[in-house]
């Protein structure tokens, strides 16, 4: 599933964001975007787009895709330090903008922060890009932060410190899209964003500049307004990034951000209610009769029309893409608390689901919308590490890799198990129960080379899916590499990318090393010694 724009052609590159604008005479609130992209897209007549596609919207993204693909001349990782310090600029920093003067003028005009770095090149960062990774998880945070009081309308927060936990009320008047809350990455950035002082200061400010400001620039039909906001203290964060040089390679202008670690003090466990969260309960004795569900199956791609308004009859489809990662360096669980519903047999069953209506809006769903209403949300991929919940899925390969140290004298750097998210339509990243299956990655070092050894959860399968050992020798690219595995391996129906690992690693720089026999009923499905043979042969490509 993606999201694809109304009166846009095929496989248009965003080259430049410009500023957020407001119509002047318009019956409901609907603030937009300016977007520049090539092959120019004026006389089609999308210049911007709604604001509330933000989360979707960066430089360099392949508008409608087709045949395109997105490519950087240039990537990087930087961890934040103490003393580092975000100083306010424009785009006019970076010497090599853009050589058409159309472009130019207002690209220079549009607000960076500048991180200025001894011995290496200085960063230049567009701020609504930083603000879009931190903030802009959803149309609806998009929305919300051009509001006052938004936030504090929707959601009651409670923080426990003695007992280190939180509770979060979904209150009933909020239009934060209850299927996003399924998403873990959604879960724990809204939390991050409702508990943490450092991230609602920074997320309050875009409205104070906006609301601030808004008056000071006003054409005929819109007022315009250039975006910026205060940063939150980053230290001990670290972000890794696309982008390019200029050609004397002392400026490097971040063009998208792919993944980020934050440093925060969370409760350990978050907790969300709200009345729409249930499960069924198959004890209770099911309801009969009345009138079915109808069943609808999502198209392939939704067409987002912003000149129409959203319908609230309907839960808002999600178009998240996963364009950035995240991580919390300080793990905490969040989890819906759900109550119990009886089952419901209904007197009719739709054997064939309807194709769901492929055109929506990402506006504000209202009792008057004309299309169905959808939400950019679902587009972060959760690089948080659950290797201890879910370690019994690896069992096996967690002695595995113990055998790796205690006889092979390998050296073990790292290790984290990770969600898989979905891809398309498919539900291959999910289990039987609905719980999603996940992948592991342990960074092992021998005789001085660094490998990564990589498993994939196969509960309730009937198969193994072969260990993956890459050789890898450049690891500075590794986790956006490995986010594009994550997405491979669901792509292919729980089978390795190969082509696509070819392409990153090279040919015979990825190996697949099978499993040994499965016993059923063995406590870890894998005899002891069956396991040591499984190491050396490992070890023997290492």
């Amino acid at each position: 599933m993606s999201a694809r724009f109304y009166k846009c052609d095929d496989d248009v590159r965003i080259v430049h964001i410009g500023k957020v604008l407001i119509r002047t005479k318009d019956t409901s609130y609907r603030p937009s975007i300016e977007v520049w992209c090539y092959p120019p897209q004026q006389k089609k007549g999308f210049r911007a787009t709604a604001f509330a596609n933000v989360p979707a919207l960066y430089r360099g993204k392949i508008i409608n895709q087709r045949e395109l693909s997105e490519s950087f001349v240039n990537s990087g990782r930087y961890t934040f330090r103490n003393n580092d310090f975000l100083r306010k600029s424009t785009l006019s920093e970076f010497p090599n903008l853009s050589s058409a003067e159309s472009v130019r003028k207002p690209e220079s005009e549009q607000n960076a922060f500048v991180l200025d770095r001894p011995n290496a090149p200085k960063l230049i960062i567009p701020q609504l890009e930083l603000a879009r990774v931190l903030f802009y998880s959803s149309s609806y945070l998009s929305r919300a932060s051009l509001m006052s009081s938004r936030l504090l309308t929707d959601f009651k927060v409670e923080v426990n410190a003695k007992a280190d936990y939180a509770n979060i009320e979904v209150l009933q008047i909020s239009n934060y899209p209850i299927s996003a809350f399924n998403d873990s990455a959604t879960r724990a950035m809204l939390s991050w964003l409702l508990i943490d002082k450092n991230a609602k200061q920074s997320f309050e400010s875009i409205f104070k500049y906006f609301n601030t400001e808004l008056n000071l620039d006003v054409v005929p039909g819109f007022k315009r307004w250039l975006f910026h906001f205060d940063p939150p203290q980053m230290a001990g964060w670290s972000f890794s990034y696309n982008g390019r040089l200029d050609p004397s390679g002392e400026y490097f202008l971040v063009e998208k951000v792919t993944d980020i670690t934050i440093s925060a003090q969370m409760p350990s466990r978050v907790y969300f209610h709200s009345p729409k969260f249930t499960h069924t309960d198959e004890e209770l004795k099911p309801t009969n009769g009345g009138k079915g569900l109808e069943l609808y199956e999502r198209p392939e791609d939704h067409m987002v029309d912003d000149d129409k308004e959203a319908s609230d009859t309907n839960q808002a489809f999600l178009l998240g893409e996963n364009t950035c990662a995240i991580r919390f360096k300080s793990r905490f669980s969040t989890s819906k608390a759900t109550k119990p519903k009886r089952s419901h047999r209904p007197d009719n069953s739709q054997e064939t689901p309807k194709v769901a209506n492929d055109i929506v809006s990402t506006n504000e769903a209202g009792s008057n919308g004309e299309i169905p209403s959808a939400d950019m949300a679902g587009g972060m991929q959760d690089n948080n590490d659950y290797s201890e919940k879910y370690a019994s899925r690896f069992t096996a390969f967690n002695m595995m890799v113990q055998a790796l140290e205690e006889k092979y004298a390998c050296t073990i750097i790292d290790s984290y198990t990770h969600e898989l998210d979905q891809v398309g339509r498919s539900k291959c990243h999910l289990i039987d129960s609905g719980a999603k299956r996940t992948i592991r990655c342990v960074v092992v070092e021998r005789n001085g080379h660094v490998n990564y050894l990589l498993e994939v959860d196969v509960t309730g399968l009937s198969k193994w899916i072969s260990t993956k050992c890459v050789r890898e020798i450049d690891t500075s690219n590794w986790q956006e590499q490995f986010s594009r595995i994550k997405k491979g391996v669901v792509t292919q129906s729980l089978g390795w990318p190969t082509q696509e690992m070819d392409n990153m690693f090279g040919f015979k720089k990825h190996i697949g090393i099978s499993h040994p026999k499965s016993i059923e009923g063995h406590p870890t499905g894998i005899p002891t010694e069956s396991i040591l043979d499984w190491a050396g042969r490992v070890s023997g490509k290492l």
